[in-house]
């Protein structure tokens, strides 16, 4: 009895170092640089890479807006930000290279044109990421948006996901192709609607799906980067 009172009391486990608390989510995602890529990881951000470089193509050739430049249907949008929310800092290089290729240089922009349309999807693509990486944690969220269907986490994908990036991706994209010649200054504001209207309903549709369905498959199998490159 004396040696049953005596006894310490054991300890609750605690959780892995790289482990939050389950709401949100299961692995603790950062921006922080700590070391470089498995070569899964870099398979993965190389196959994504093609496939948003290939999508951009071939949305801007076979569905124009009447704005040069400009897609009816920007399909690839849909894939780019689910991409940029797993890849972390690997968001930059998917965005740049899958527009200024895809939607710049292999569609007929000239090479400085396409150079600078590039950077368009760095904000479009980099933003949300950089959103769901910082905020999405301290809200109780999943920082790869695998609870976007929840109430929470589809008001959170709404705002940081589908209206700030691609409305802020309208009006920088389409004042690049204003100035640069390829498109006319009276096309700006079509131009601008249609950017928003089309990539929001994609992104809003198509990119929650994604999140919801193939982000636990990429986690599980190794291949989301936990923090800047890794």
């Amino acid at each position: 009895m004396e040696e049953s009172i005596n006894k310490p009391r054991a300890e609750r486990p605690t959780a892995p170092p790289d482990v939050e608390h389950e709401h949100t989510g299961g692995i603790r995602y950062s921006l922080r640089f700590t070391g470089w890529p498995t070569l899964n990881q870099l398979v993965g951000v190389a196959v994504a890479t093609a496939v948003y470089t290939v999508l951009s193509m071939i949305a801007i050739n076979a569905a124009p807006l009447s704005v040069p430049g400009v897609s009816s249907v920007f399909l690839a949008i849909g894939f780019g930000i689910p991409f940029a929310i797993w890849f972390g800092g690997w968001a930059f290089v998917i965005a740049y290279i899958g527009n200024f290729l895809g939607a710049g240089l292999l569609v007929g922009q000239a090479l400085p044109t396409a150079a600078w349309f590039g950077t368009v999807d760095l904000v479009q693509l980099g933003l949300p990421m950089i959103l769901y990486r910082l905020l999405a944690p301290r809200l109780g969220l999943s920082s790869i948006g695998k609870d976007v269907f929840t109430i929470k986490g589809f008001i959170f994908f709404l705002v940081c996901a589908v209206l700030l990036p691609n409305i802020l991706g309208a009006f920088y994209g389409n004042f690049i192709l204003v100035q640069t010649g390829v498109a006319a200054p009276n096309t700006f504001y079509v131009g601008v609607f249609g950017w928003i209207l089309t990539n929001c309903i994609i992104t809003a549709v198509l990119g929650s799906i994604l999140l919801a369905t193939l982000g636990p498959v990429v986690e599980r199998f190794g291949l989301t980067v936990r923090n800047l490159l890794n």
